[in-house]
C-alpha cells in the first residue's frame, strides 16, 4: 500500500495478509459503537480508490466486519458526483465514509443545483480535519446528516483512535473530537519538546505510535506527524492540535519539511533556509498556506512574483496541491515579510518552530 507522501514518490507499506485482517476485525468491532452505526445502516465508501492508496480497502473491510449487519456500497469517490447522487439516492444510504476534500466536492456540486441527500444521517470524515465554516454547506447537501470523524489513522500505523460519541455529542464534536486510543492495536504516546512522554492532561506534544499487529514491517514509535493532547491519559482520550514540524498538511496534499526548504530555497535563495517558517491558518473556508520570511520586505510588486514563484513550485512537487487549488479548498501561497524576532520558536529548546498551525 502507498502511503500519502509528500512527492510523486510516496513511500511504501508492507502488511501481510494476516496482519490487514487483524487490524480488520479490530477496527469491525469498534465501529458501531464508535461511530454510532446502526443495525441496517446503507453504508457509501466514498474514499478514493486506485494506484495502490489503501483508503478504500482499509474503510471497505472495516464495514464487512462490522459487529453489526450492515450494507455495504463500495461507491468510490472518484466518480463523478452525479453518478455518487444517483447511487446515493437509488441505494438511500445513510451513511457516508470519506475524506474531507470528496465529501467538500460532492456538498458544493448539489448545493449548486439545490439538491440534497436528505437519507444521509451521518457523514464520516476521514485523513484530513473538519472546519466549522464548512457546516453551512454540509448541512445544504446533508440536512439530516451529523458529522463526525471515522477514526484516527495512518498508512504505516493504522487504526490508532476511534471517537468516544459520548465525549462529542453537539458542540464542536465535528470540528474538535475526543479519540481513544485503540489499545487492542497500538501504544500511543504525546513526546515534549524534551523528547520525554507527556502524561499531563492539556499539555501538547508529537504523537508517537507503536503498532502491535505488525511484524512484516514493524512500526515503532512511529512519528505520525501529528500534534496532540491527552484529555485523561489514564483513559486513552485524547485530541488533535493540529500538524507537527514533520511537514505540512493541507487538505489532502502533504508536504514534508525538506520539500519545504527546497521549495523556499529555490525560489527566494539559500539564505532564507534557516530564517524561514510555514505558517497555516483558516480563511473564507479555505486553508491559507503562508511563508514567514525574516528578511526585508521586497520592493512593490516584487514579493507578488515570488509568491507566485512559490506556488508555481509548490505545484511541481504535489500533484496534490493543484488538485486542492482547483478545487478551490486551498488559497494562493502567501509571503509575509517579519523581523527575525518575530518567527515563532520553541520555549523550551529555543530552536525555530518550523510550521506554525494557526487553524487550532
Amino acid at each position: 500500500m502507498r502511503s500519502g507522501g509528500s512527492t510523486s514518490t510516496p513511500k511504501t507499506v508492507y502488511m501481510t495478509r494476516a496482519e490487514f485482517h487483524a487490524t480488520a476485525r479490530i477496527a469491525g468491532a469498534l465501529f458501531p459503537s464508535s461511530c454510532a452505526i446502526q443495525p441496517g445502516d446503507r453504508i457509501a465508501n466514498l474514499s478514493s480508490q486506485g494506484g495502490l492508496y489503501s483508503g478504500f480497502m482499509t474503510y471497505g473491510y472495516t464495514v464487512m466486519n462490522s459487529a453489526v449487519p450492515v450494507v455495504n456500497l463500495p461507491i468510490s469517490g472518484k466518480e463523478a458526483p452525479e453518478n455518487i447522487e444517483k447511487d446515493i439516492n437509488e441505494f438511500a444510504a445513510t451513511v457516508v465514509i470519506c475524506n474531507v476534500f470528496i465529501a467538500t466536492k460532492l456538498a458544493t456540486f448539489l448545493r449548486a443545483r439545490g439538491r440534497a441527500l436528505a437519507s444521509v444521517r451521518l457523514v464520516l470524515y476521514t485523513g484530513e480535519p473538519f472546519y466549522g465554516d464548512l457546516r453551512a454547506l454540509y448541512k445544504a447537501a446533508f440536512p439530516g446528516a451529523v458529522v463526525r470523524p471515522m477514526a484516527y489513522a495512518s498508512v504505516e500505523c493504522k487504526v490508532v483512535g476511534v471517537p468516544v460519541p459520548e465525549c462529542n455529542e453537539g458542540g464542536v464534536g465535528d470540528v474538535d473530537p475526543v479519540y481513544r486510543v485503540v489499545e487492542e492495536a497500538v501504544v500511543l504516546e504525546v513526546v515534549g519538546d524534551d523528547g520525554h512522554p507527556v502524561r499531563e492532561n492539556g499539555v501538547r506534544g508529537t504523537l508517537v505510535v507503536t503498532n502491535l499487529l505488525k511484524r512484516l514491517q514493524p512500526t515503532i514509535r512511529y512519528p505520525i506527524g501529528d500534534v496532540g493532547e491527552w484529555v485523561d491519559f489514564e483513559r486513552g482520550l485524547f485530541r488533535l492540535r493540529g500538524r507537527s514540524d514533520v511537514g505540512v498538511k493541507v487538505g489532502t496534499a502533504l508536504l514534508d519539511r525538506a520539500v519545504l526548504r527546497r521549495v523556499v530555497s529555490g525560489v527566494l535563495g539559500e539564505g532564507v533556509a534557516d530564517s524561514f517558517q510555514t505558517v497555516l491558518r483558516r480563511e473564507k473556508g479555505r486553508n491559507v498556506v503562508v511563508f514567514r520570511v525574516a528578511a526585508e520586505r521586497p520592493e512593490d510588486g516584487l514579493g507578488e512574483s515570488l509568491a507566485e514563484r512559490l506556488e508555481e513550485a509548490v505545484a511541481k512537487v504535489s500533484s496534490s496541491w493543484s488538485k486542492n487549488r482547483e478545487a478551490g479548498h486551498v488559497a494562493p501561497v502567501q509571503l509575509e515579510w517579519v523581523r527575525f524576532e518575530e518567527l515563532v520558536f520553541i520555549e523550551a529548546s529555543g530552536k525555530l518552530r518550523e510550521v506554525v498551525d494557526e487553524r487550532y
